[in-house]
């Protein structure tokens, strides 16, 4: 997949910005504060909907305006165009998506078809933080990869608010609530089972990935692995009559635990992905060089992921890397990333282009300041 063109009209700080992009790799250089990242975030929202940020689309409106607008001019990489805009207005507090001048219903329609990895500071919280971090890098991940599991998903986490709202009601008034929510019971269950068994196959698969790549970063003998820790039993048949009645009775043991508390403790929502090198704990005992080489080897992972079950290069965008590794490890990250498709990249260091991409061809830099982008 090529971005070619992107544009941004009032979104977080940028009155009206257009870009041409190179197929190879862009480079956005400038002071902290002055649109860098707006411009990875505006990519990613074309691509799925949303920030990368945990923040309500109102939140991306540039102060003064009524609403955004974002244009991205797509080709994959079988030579299909796609034009993908997407308009947002605080009277409405609606998204109107459109995909080659039809306008689409659903955030689903983007969500796969433009695959794309996201490496910025704030993703530590997947080495260091806790468990609901990496739960939402395995969805996001799986989201892009499989269109069932983004629809899956979108119900599950439906029934589970629903499901709490029944639990939470009964707890306030002392009221017995099993009979009623048996009958959700079913469907919620086939859900849970069904996001478990993506998510063990996709632990299983990214591990082999992850380890080269961690190679590839750190020399030495540490051994990275996943290890995935879920309330739903896994089985060597996820599939079979056998484990669903396994994951029923599972599941029923848990209620008086839901009924004292008024919430639902039973589910992928309580998963956790464990992250190891050599056995130990990365999130406990990893020192910060460890985390950070396990991150990029997880996001390179994650693009080659995507790249096999799409089979659509990911854009890859990296925000601050060279801020955030020591030259050796960005060094290392860069021969990695380079060639694995188009690049956008953020620096404070307006050097970049001469330290870090001279060699490369057909890079373009960019200056941004102030929310206005020029070529370098």
């Amino acid at each position: 997949m090529k971005l070619e063109t992107l544009s941004l009209s009032g979104f977080r700080n940028h009155n009206n910005t257009n870009i041409t992009c190179s197929p190879t790799i862009n480079l956005f250089v400038g002071k902290n504060g002055q649109g860098k990242t707006n411009i990875l975030e505006a990519i990613t929202y074309l691509s799925i909907g949303k920030s990368f940020f945990s923040v309500p689309d109102s939140h991306l409106v540039r102060r003064g305006d009524a609403g955004f607008i974002l244009h991205g001019s797509f080709k994959s990489d079988s030579g299909v165009a796609y034009n993908v805009g997407i308009r947002y207005t605080d009277e409405t507090k609606k998204k109107e998506i459109r995909i080659n001048n039809k306008d689409e219903d659903r955030v689903s329609s983007l969500v796969g078809k433009f695959p794309v990895v996201i490496l910025y500071p704030e993703q530590h919280s997947i080495t260091n933080g806790g468990p609901a971090e990496r739960r939402r890098f395995m969805d996001m991940v799986l989201s892009q990869a499989h269109s069932n599991y983004f629809e899956m998903l979108t119900e599950y986490r439906r029934l589970l608010r629903q499901r709490n709202a029944v639990l939470g009601d009964a707890r306030n008034r002392g009221v017995r609530i099993r009979d009623l929510l048996e009958p959700w019971n079913k469907t919620f269950l086939e859900y849970a089972i069904g996001i478990t068994v993506y998510r063990d196959s996709f632990i299983k698969e990214i591990e082999l990935y992850i380890k080269k790549n961690y190679d590839n970063i750190v020399t030495g003998s540490e051994v990275p692995a996943l290890q995935y820790d879920s309330s739903v039993p896994l089985s060597d048949d996820m599939s079979s009559d056998d484990h669903y009645e396994k994951a029923y009775e599972a599941f029923r043991t848990t209620f008086e635990t839901e009924s004292r508390y008024g919430t639902t403790v039973f589910g992928p929502h309580r998963d956790e992905l464990v992250l190891l090198i050599n056995d130990l704990e990365v999130r406990k005992y990893a020192s910060q060089g460890q985390q950070k080489s396990f991150l990029v080897a997880l996001k390179i992972s994650e693009s080659q992921y995507l790249l096999e079950k799409r089979d659509e290069q990911p854009l890859i965008l990296l925000d601050d890397l060279f801020g955030e590794l020591d030259r050796e490890r960005s060094h290392r990250v860069l021969e990695l990333t380079t060639g694995m498709g188009q690049t956008f990249v953020t620096s404070a260091d307006e050097t970049i282009g001469k330290t870090h991409y001279s060699s490369l061809n057909g890079h373009i830099q960019f200056t941004v300041s102030e929310g206005y982008v020029t070529n370098a």
